[in-house]
Formats: C-alpha cells, sequence, structure tokens
C-alpha cells in the first residue's frame, strides 16, 4: 500500500504567523493532533501539535506569572517535519510513525504539501480490513461491501 492510498487531501494548514491560539482552536474543530505550517508559497516549514500549542501555557495554581505575548505558530511549532511521497510504502510511514513517537507526517510532492497521514489514518484502514491499495481503492470507487467480500476471498 502507498502513502497515497491512505493520505488526507486538501490538508488544514496554518503559517508561522498564525497566534497559537487560533491554530489550538482549528485543531479542536477538526478533531486533529497537528497541522502543517506553510509558507505563503506552500512549502512546509514546521509542524504545529498539541504539545507544542500546550507546552509552557498552564501554570499551576498560585504561581505568580508575567503575562508573555500571545506566541506564534512559528515560536512554538516543530521544525523540518520528517515528510514522505505520495508513492512512499505506507509500510515505512508507519514504521517512522510508530519507532519515534510521531501522529502526523505530511506527504510531500515536488516540494508541496499534497496530503497528511495520520495515526487515524492508518487506523482507519485496519479497521476496515483494507491492507492493500487495491481495497482502498474499491472502497472509493463505490463497490459494495458484499462486491468488496468477494474480491478479498479470490485474493
Amino acid at each position: 500500500m502507498r502513502a497515497r492510498d491512505v493520505m488526507t487531501s486538501p490538508v488544514i494548514t496554518v503559517r508561522p504567523d498564525t497566534p497559537a491560539h487560533v491554530a489550538a482552536a482549528l485543531l479542536v474543530s477538526h478533531g486533529f493532533t497537528a497541522a502543517p505550517v506553510v509558507t505563503a508559497e506552500g512549502g512546509v516549514v514546521g509542524i504545529v501539535t498539541e504539545a507544542d500549542l500546550v507546552r509552557g501555557r498552564i501554570m499551576p495554581d498560585g504561581w505568580v506569572v508575567e503575562q508573555p505575548p500571545e506566541p506564534t505558530v512559528g515560536t512554538v511549532m516543530t521544525g523540518t517535519p520528517l515528510a514522505f511521497r505520495p508513492e512512499d510504502d505506507l509500510a515505512d510511514v508507519v514504521s517512522l510513525m510508530l519507532d519515534d513517537g510521531i501522529r502526523t507526517v505530511p506527504i510531500i510532492d515536488d516540494g508541496r504539501l499534497v496530503g497528511i497521514i495520520s495515526r487515524r489514518d492508518v487506523l482507519r484502514c485496519v479497521a476496515r480490513r483494507e491492507l492493500t491499495s487495491a481495497e482502498v481503492w474499491r472502497r472509493r470507487m463505490g463497490m459494495t461491501s458484499d462486491e468488496r467480500d468477494e474480491i478479498k476471498r479470490t485474493i
């Protein structure tokens, strides 16, 4: 199976100058754990995760803390994220995600962001028992579950 078979596209992105609270609201509203950070030209310069947006923001009761200025995504993001291409083997993407504790991987083609793969995208395939590119594409092409089951029996 290839990365393109399970990637989500189009991708919700943020810019480096986006206020952190706006990025947090975007993640919450879409149920995402991370978003790629892109330039105006569409180049990926980082990824901002839930952890990036929470880190250092919540202080224990009773602590007197000077109110810092609102951070931007560019100041809290994880820079230069690991990325894959659409034609890369999904097994390689999943291995990296599991080995390095990465939840979300940008998919880049010719220097431009074309998709994103999260653990949830991969888990969705496992839940549907779609473990080959052909099974994913059959579902996307509108085959019934009976037709898919028949094809699975012959594979």
